[in-house]
């Protein structure tokens, strides 16, 4: 459930990730497809501490997932005998992604990201390592843990055995990558970073090196099981889009907002700039209309 008894707040001051869990067991491993995402392992800067990376959608970028707290400052992406030093491009210490530069002279994708994924129910998928295909299967979307509210979706997918590294790509049955392992969430199961994520969080790369929160400007009650706001922010993006308090959100892009977890989700592809469709029930009414965030203030 949706915590209670607590003032409503920004949707953008309520984001933090769930702390790191220890995975155990044996990895299961099968055939190598030669249509696969190469993947390489990648070794952290200043820490020494290992993961798994794959070139990103936006080719330009190598990227992986970083569950350390202190500094990164590059890393060292190695497949063999072939190691290369990577300069950091970006990290994102909301959803842990950390993007460097590839160091591919052709700049060529290893791999096809879909879009978007998890809209439909469970689904067999694979997670490619360096030396095996491990099977697994994606179970659901999860937006909360216990009472905390994630900064964004989750896909909980489940593995027969061991849980591979942290950044290691998973693929749908067409060969397409659909989002890269975060983190165990118990012995069998992890949690991934869904590829729409990949794709939003480089948006602000190129310019400000992190991810750059979308401000609508307007807060949503933490002590409802649905989205209904509580506060419009004046001379916001959401008053100049005619939103009310009270109003309830039903969807935001191609995001359902049936409950908050949904609508925390949902505003994290939010681009600051960039025009977001919203839709709100009013009474007995369904109004669509457009809003444009800005980049949040600071602080937020």
């Amino acid at each position: 459930m949706v915590p209670t008894n607590r003032p409503s707040r920004p949707v953008a001051e309520r984001f933090s990730l769930i702390s790191g869990i220890v995975c155990l067991g044996i990895l299961f491993s099968g055939a190598i497809s030669v249509a696969q995402p190469e993947t390489f392992g990648i070794k952290f800067s200043p820490l020494s501490t290992a993961g798994k990376a794959v070139t990103a959608p936006d080719s330009r970028y190598i990227v992986s997932v970083y569950q350390g707290s202190g500094e990164l400052t590059g890393a060292k992406w190695i497949k063999g005998n072939r190691v290369s030093q990577l300069k950091l491009a970006g990290r994102n210490k909301l959803t842990r992604l950390c993007f460097f530069t590839n160091p591919s002279s052709s700049g060529k994708s290893a791999g096809t990201w879909v879009q978007g994924f998890g809209t439909g129910g469970s689904q067999a998928l694979r997670a490619i390592t360096d030396s095996a295909i491990l099977n697994c299967r994606f179970e659901k979307w999860v937006t909360q843990v216990g009472d905390k509210v994630l900064p964004l979706g989750l896909l909980n997918v489940s593995f027969q055995k061991k849980i591979p590294a942290s950044g290691t790509p998973l693929i749908d049955s067409k060969r397409n990558i659909v989002g890269l392992i975060l983190q165990p969430s118990s012995r069998r199961s992890a949690y991934a970073i869904p590829a729409q994520a990949v794709h939003r969080v480089p948006h602000d790369i190129g310019d400000h090196q992190k991810l750059v929160r979308g401000w609508m400007g307007l807060s949503l009650s933490t002590e409802s099981s649905i989205p209904r706001i509580t506060r419009i922010w004046p001379g916001s993006p959401a008053e100049k889009s005619k939103l009310r308090e009270n109003d309830i959100l039903v969807k935001a892009g191609s995001y359902p907002t049936a409950r908050y977890p949904d609508a925390v989700n949902a505003l994290f592809y939010a681009i600051p700039g960039e025009s977001t469709a919203i839709e709100i029930t009013r009474g007995d009414k369904r109004i669509a209309t457009m809003i444009t965030p800005t980049v949040q203030k600071p602080g937020n």
